[in-house]
């Protein structure tokens, strides 16, 4: 009963074609999305350009050792940087003494053994005999002492001593003094040089007639 104009009839048209599509759009994009698939978006291809330089390669040093069997085997040699090192830490020179410088040894020279000449009775001059004491005669004393004496350079005796007694003291200073006084040797001589010597007499005392 109702009658629709014509009008009303086109305004409705629209609207249900755009439910129905957008229903279709819908299920469209629950299936995709339960498939796993996704619209992509592509994206115009790029291009990157590489700079290569053309420096030379690193300074290192490499000398290749020659080898008559195997290729050329490159090995790298580099300089070690000197010490480090002050100059107080140079050892400091010492002085080396060099001690006393030996002389040579002068040459032995053999000198000539000496001439010795021992001090001896002159001949020229005969020993005398001492005096026999007065007293020692009435006693009736003997006997022999050993008497040494000093001779100087000029024959004279100088001194005088007893080394072995006769056994009577007025014997034995008799004879002394008979050396002292009267008594005149040869000096001994080196090389012709006189210089003193001693030398030991032996004098007896001898009773006659008994």
């Amino acid at each position: 009963m109702t009658s629709l104009s014509s009008s009303g009839a086109l305004r409705r048209v629209p609207t249900r074609l755009v439910l129905v599509g957008g229903i279709h759009l819908a299920l469209i994009w629950s299936l995709l999305s339960a498939l796993g698939v996704h619209p992509s978006r592509v994206e115009p291809p790029t291009t990157t350009a590489t700079v290569i330089d053309s420096m030379p390669p690193p300074t290192a040093k490499y000398t290749p050792v020659e080898h008559p069997l195997v290729d050329p085997i490159f090995v790298k040699t580099e300089v070690p940087p000197p010490p480090d090192f002050a100059i107080s830490d140079l050892p400091t020179p010492t002085a080396v003494d060099p001690g006393p410088i030996s002389q040579p040894p002068e040459p032995a020279v053999s000198l000539p053994e000496p001439v010795m000449s021992g001090a001896a009775v002159d001949p020229h001059h005969p020993l005398t005999q001492p005096a026999y004491p007065m007293s020692s005669i009435r006693n009736n004393e003997e006997g022999a002492l050993s008497l040494a004496i000093l001779i100087g350079i000029d024959g004279r005796v100088r001194e005088a001593k007893v080394v072995q007694s006769s056994g009577s003291a007025k014997l034995d200073q008799a004879a002394i003094n008979e050396a002292k006084t009267r008594w005149h040797l040869k000096p001994a001589t080196r090389d012709g040089v006189a210089f003193e010597e001693w030398l030991t007499l032996r004098v007896v005392f001898r009773l006659e007639g008994r």
